[in-house]
């Protein structure tokens, strides 16, 4: 499948999906996020990371890629301060369209006395990840996108590229090949799903073990990793028909009802379904990796993994 159509039909996926997705979804993944934001909080605290000598007293603004319904982009805000700028862009027009109406709402009835300070202060917009606005920015933030993009290790280094020298770039994504957790090695809905997929179609793209090349591709683009860990918590779903519905219907599985048709998912479902009890609580250990890395001034390297 071509690199386009692939983008095409994920960009068609999440719009469809963009509300069911804030609503089932990004509870569950938001332990991950608060993560990311607490590290990135961290970083920008650091020797006022995010601002080079000729920059500071200037306002910092903020790229958040895959933004997604929009749920990093206020916390982001007031980690910076209510002069900064944040632009968050998703493939999805739906997801657009979905962050808008959050951050509306969210400056409108979120009950804190400095709500006003950051109106208009954060933009949402279409765009690609693999090629972000050209910036520069002080913070390039991405939570749970890059894993879905046709190259990313390509994405991360021009991640980098846009980062202001001092700035940071933090992502947090889902890893192709997570540590093993003991009890889960059989059991694990995302490894049983990727194995009936592979059973009727074959390897998937992306299924490799890319990210291994994250730390050189990092280096290339001029930068230091400052945080580089797994996190692990729970997502628990009623039963296994549960999870599958809301990973089908509301998550990254829903792409395939677009390629393939609801038949041929939903008789994989009922595959999946049967590998776990009926009608018992289904909590599963996930882990996913975090990145934090400043941009650092040096010559750059004439090697690039673009």
């Amino acid at each position: 499948m071509s690199t386009s159509i692939r983008a095409n039909i994920l960009a068609e996926s999440w719009s469809r999906i963009s509300n069911e997705y804030e609503r089932i979804l990004v509870p569950r993944f938001a332990p991950w996020t608060r993560d990311a934001l607490d590290a990135l909080r961290d970083a920008v605290k650091n020797e006022d990371a995010t601002t080079t000598p000729a920059r500071r007293g200037k306002s910092p603004n903020a790229l958040v890629l895959c933004c997604g319904p929009g749920q990093e982009l206020l916390p982001i805000a007031r980690i910076l301060g209510p002069a900064s700028r944040v632009l968050g862009t998703d493939l999805a027009p739906g997801m657009v369209d979905a962050a808008r109406r959050r951050i509306e709402a969210e400056l409108e009835g979120d009950g804190r006395d400095d709500a006003f300070r950051y109106k208009d202060r954060v933009a949402v917009e279409v765009g690609d990840a693999m090629t972000p606005p050209p910036g520069p920015y002080d913070v390039v933030f991405s939570a749970f996108g890059l894993q879905q993009l046709p190259r990313p290790v390509a994405a991360v280094e021009s991640w980098l590229d846009r980062t202001e020298p001092g700035g940071i770039c933090a992502f947090i994504y889902w890893p192709p090949h997570p540590p093993k957790i003991p009890g889960e090695e059989e059991t694990n809905p995302f490894e049983l799903w990727g194995d009936l997929v592979r059973g009727k179609l074959g390897k998937q793209d992306g299924e490799g073990a890319w990210d291994e090349n994250i730390e050189a591709a990092i280096r290339v683009a001029e930068g230091e990793i400052i945080d580089d860990r797994f996190i692990t918590h729970d997502i628990r779903w009623k039963d296994g028909r549960d999870m599958f519905e809301g990973m089908s219907r509301a998550g990254p599985w829903h792409a395939m009802r677009l390629r393939r048709g609801d038949e041929f998912v939903d008789l994989l479902g009922e595959e999946l379904i049967a590998k776990y009890p009926p009608e018992t609580t289904l909590v599963h250990a996930f882990t996913a990796r975090m990145i934090v890395a400043r941009r650092v001034e040096s010559n750059r390297s004439s090697s690039s993994l673009l």
